[in-house]
């Protein structure tokens, strides 16, 4: 299955009046999710753009699998419930086994990627863990219904900790367009910034102990390529870098790809004829690159979605429960 879902950091000023939005008729669900990440020691899944994870979610526990999707909000999704032995202690932690991932297009591609690699389930060790206060909820409006989830916690490698003040949009069912529109009132009324970096791969920064992300590299599509397609090659590493500036975490070095990543966005959008402010605000960021909070603001997330929009086919919609 792909999910298609969107995230946000909140800043400190939207956190209270966020939660109290979340759950002001009591329909929230809140739950406690507790995860511990694996990876092998040279880290190859997190270099595929993998996560594997056991998850206490309840009274039990949940093995997942994400990979890349097939698009910029999709990702490739498999949920497998572990059941522990009759006996086994409230503490129990069940064992890892990509046997239950088998046959699944995110259990495919891992096993391809670990074969071709000469590597097996035993080159997987624990590498960091997540303790997450989740409260979530549905709203439906703009021809989406989606799942809110809102995540206080922390992320933990070792004695090193990471907080975490975040916001998925998931759809659930209806047009992912309906999704772009839903999240953006939620972007002006409490301050959220987009944030394409997952909690693995934060967690998997903090257990290297590195402050800096690898710069990511800039895919081309010819000229002939459609235009959703060649913004879509562009915008991975363009907000791959944003969130980076955005969180206060770049190097001159991803100031400087960034800046090249809006001009070269500027002139794709020039030449593609498209509403002017689009091309307009791409250019006008070109220049801020060394402005973290330029990349925070509300205008910015507004070009943000739109621009994710032109990479989704006009029949996006959640995936069924049998994809």
């Amino acid at each position: 299955m792909q999910e298609i879902e969107l995230k946000f950091q909140i800043p400190p000023r939207g956190r209270d009046a966020l939660a109290s939005t979340v759950d002001e008729d009591g329909a929230v669900r809140a739950v406690r999710l507790q995860a511990r990440y694996f990876d092998t020691a040279a880290r190859d899944l997190a270099g595929a753009a993998f996560a594997l994870r056991l998850r206490r979610e309840h009274e039990g526990w949940v093995q997942t699998l994400k990979g890349r999707g097939d698009g910029m909000m999709r990702r490739l999704e498999h949920n497998a419930p572990v059941d522990l032995p009759p006996r086994a202690g409230a503490d129990a932690v069940p064992a890892l086994s990509l046997g239950r991932h088998a046959g699944t297009p995110a259990g495919i591609a891992l096993a391809a990627l670990l074969a071709g690699r000469g590597l097996g389930e035993a080159d997987l060790a624990l590498q960091f863990s997540t303790d997450i206060q989740r409260l979530s909820r549905e709203i439906e409006a703009e021809g989406a219904r989606v799942e809110l989830a809102l995540d206080i916690g922390t992320i933990e490698a070792g004695s090193a900790t990471l907080p975490v003040h975040e916001i998925e949009f998931e759809l659930l069912d209806g047009s992912a367009h309906g999704l772009l529109a839903q999240s953006y009132l939620w972007v002006e009324a409490f301050g959220l910034w987009l944030d394409v970096r997952s909690k693995a791969e934060r967690g998997d920064r903090l257990a290297r102990g590195e402050t800096v992300a690898p710069l990511p590299e800039f895919v081309t599509l010819p000229q002939e390529a459609p235009f959703g397609a060649r913004v879509a090659a562009l915008l991975r590493t363009v907000l791959a870098l944003a969130a980076e500036v955005a969180d206060e975490q770049a190097t001159p070095a991803h100031q400087v790809a960034l800046t090249r990543g809006m001009s070269d966005l500027a002139g794709l959008l020039r030449e593609a004829g498209v509403e002017p402010w689009l091309s307009d605000t791409a250019t006008l960021l070109a220049g801020l690159a060394f402005e973290p909070g330029a990349w925070r603001l509300a205008d910015t997330q507004r070009l943000w979605l739109a621009l994710i929009g032109f990479t989704l086919p006009d029949e996006a919609e959640a995936p069924s429960a049998a994809s």
